[in-house]
């Protein structure tokens, strides 16, 4: 195990697990990256992503699953929704025997870890480290990368009417017609102005 300073950190900085320690006094700001940490993954009960990643991470426990995020249409309304792309799964970085896999597998929200004759099976840390630079990225997201489509609930972000809220009429080029809710007021706006709701 080597010893960074966690001050030292930048935002975006790609780190293996983090441990934060105090060798010398408090405050000191060591955080020690443990080498043993390795990505696994877990089942989790249906629609129980979010609960069970807000649960592993009050335990020190770090954890990701990819989202996609698209146009979800319902009653002529469109709305941005985030769904997991490999279903039930639930990746959770562990750092055995330090860890115990037992306060994961314990937690309510999670059913099982996939594992291999009764023992969870590590995945390869390049491989979920990559999976999550790509969702970083963006590239699951067709709602920020796509043309808005008619009938989408946005937000407005600046103008007159920042921070309130806009169905899409039409859309041409960057340019969208909206429509302001509970109002019967229109308005054209630049699609950079807008953020989907």
């Amino acid at each position: 195990m080597s010893a960074i300073n966690w001050l030292d950190v930048k935002v975006g900085q790609v780190v293996d697990y983090l441990k934060r320690s105090t060798p010398d006094a408090p405050g000191s700001g060591q955080i020690v990256l443990a080498e043993t940490a390795k990505w696994y993954c877990a089942v989790v009960r249906p629609n129980a992503h979010r609960a069970a990643e807000l649960d592993l991470a009050q335990m020190g426990f770090r954890s990701f699953y990819p989202k996609s995020r698209r146009w979800i249409s319902h009653a002529r309304v469109k709305r941005a929704k985030e769904r997991p792309i490999l279903g039930r799964y639930l990746f959770v970085e562990v750092d055995h025997p330090r860890q115990s896999f037992n306060s994961v597998s314990s937690l309510f929200d999670i059913e099982s870890m996939v594992s291999n004759l009764g023992n969870p099976t590590p995945f390869p840390s390049h491989w979920v480290e990559k999976m999550l630079c790509r969702y970083i990225a963006g590239e699951w997201d067709e709602v920020t990368h796509g043309k808005l489509p008619v009938g989408a609930r946005i937000k407005i972000i600046e103008g007159e009417f920042a921070e309130q809220y806009a169905t899409v009429t039409s859309s041409k080029g960057h340019r969208v017609d909206l429509k302001l809710l509970g109002s019967n007021q229109y308005t054209k706006m630049n699609q950079c102005s807008v953020r989907a709701a």
